[in-house]
This record gives C-alpha cells, sequence and structure tokens, in this order.
C-alpha cells in the first residue's frame, strides 16, 4: 500500500447496501458495499454539494437523496442528472478485518 493509504472501518462495521463517512480525510470521503465490493468515494453530490452517504448505494451506483443523481462507484461518471460532474473513487484494500483507502500523492 502507498504512504498515502487510511484506514477506513472495520470490515464488519458496514452490511450490504450500508455506507458511511471515512474520518481523519481533508476532502469528503465515503466508503460502502454493494453487492460485496467495497466502494470509496467523494462523500458530496456534483449537483448540489450534498453527503452521497445520506443517499442510497446498490447495484455499484449511489444515489444522491436530495434530486436523484446517481454516480457509477466504479468510475465515479454520471449515471442520473442532474449531476453533470463526475466524482472521484478512490482504490480500495481490504487486510485483514479492515478496510484500507488509497488516496491520491
Amino acid at each position: 500500500m502507498n504512504p498515502n493509504t487510511v484506514r477506513a472501518c472495520a470490515v464488519d462495521s458496514l452490511k450490504d447496501g450500508e455506507m458511511q463517512p471515512v474520518a481523519g480525510t481533508v476532502d469528503p470521503i465515503g466508503i460502502g458495499k454493494a453487492g460485496g465490493e467495497w466502494f470509496a468515494f467523494e462523500n458530496n453530490c456534483t449537483h448540489d454539494d450534498f453527503p452521497l452517504t445520506e443517499g442510497v448505494i446498490e447495484d455499484a451506483e449511489i444515489e444522491c437523496p436530495l434530486h436523484g443523481a446517481r454516480y457509477c462507484l466504479r468510475t465515479g461518471k454520471v449515471r442520473a442528472v442532474p449531476a453533470t460532474c463526475s466524482i472521484r473513487v478512490y482504490p480500495v484494500h481490504v487486510v485483514g478485518g479492515d478496510v484500507f483507502i488509497e488516496l491520491p500523492t
């Protein structure tokens, strides 16, 4: 892992379909689990500046609860308007009982 790797949560802290903000990062980042996969993403809807962790995660997509903007959690690309700008996504590593996020250097 690179030196900019941060611990996001314990593996057993989130069930499938759940997500939460990640503590200790400069930029707002969320961590979530969907379909058995872990995803780390910019925790801010690009349409209306709202935490995406307040929304719904399903099938590798996240939906903002304010206006329904959706993003692909693998690429960060917009899947449904009103959002027009992508979100950042981050590599995730599971090591033992912990989930880590690799931040850009």
